[in-house]
């Protein structure tokens, strides 16, 4: 099993690593979904969920920089998401709870809208947060779309699940 450890003020952190760790750019995909990148640790995954299972907090960091691109539009359906480690679309970005279908600033009430890559225009905006519901990390794949007209584009960051005690 291959993971980095940090001490931290006593405490052991395992930091478990993957293949998306680097900012990517995402342009050229219009319709839902339709960019895909498959997430893969340097560990098997039974491994990674022991690590998850036996954990009291795991956390995965999520960033979604946009330009004229949305991750959840105006109707229910995402164009952009991340699956959780058993193959189920996530239905929250970084910082907002299961099946809110919201960024942190939407379930703060800081932004307007259920993101700040909601508002879809000229100007880039940023949406991340850390990802901590055990039961549905790591991270497995992510999915982008509404990268397809001119202008439209974004850049993803996942990274490092991170494990305490």
């Amino acid at each position: 099993m291959v993971v980095q450890c940090d001490f931290q003020e006593g405490t052991v952190i395992t930091l478990i690593g993957h293949n998306s760790e680097a900012r990517t750019h995402v342009k050229g995909f219009d319709g839902r979904g339709s960019y895909s990148k498959d997430v893969t640790y340097w560990n098997i995954m039974d491994q990674v969920r022991a690590v998850v299972d036996k954990s009291t907090l795991c956390k995965q960091h999520i960033k979604y920089e946009c330009h004229r691109s949305v991750i959840f539009g105006s109707t229910d359906t995402p164009f952009a998401w991340w699956v959780t480690w058993d193959g189920r679309q996530a239905d929250y970005w970084g910082g907002a709870s299961p099946g809110s279908g919201q960024c942190a600033c939407g379930q703060a009430g800081t932004c307007s809208g259920r993101c700040n890559c909601a508002v879809n225009n000229s100007t880039w905006r940023e949406d991340s947060g850390f990802l901590s519901h055990k039961d549905d990390l790591p991270v497995t794949q992510l999915r982008f779309g509404d990268t397809g007209d001119s202008g439209e584009e974004g850049y993803y960051t996942l990274g490092k699940l991170i494990c305490y005690p």
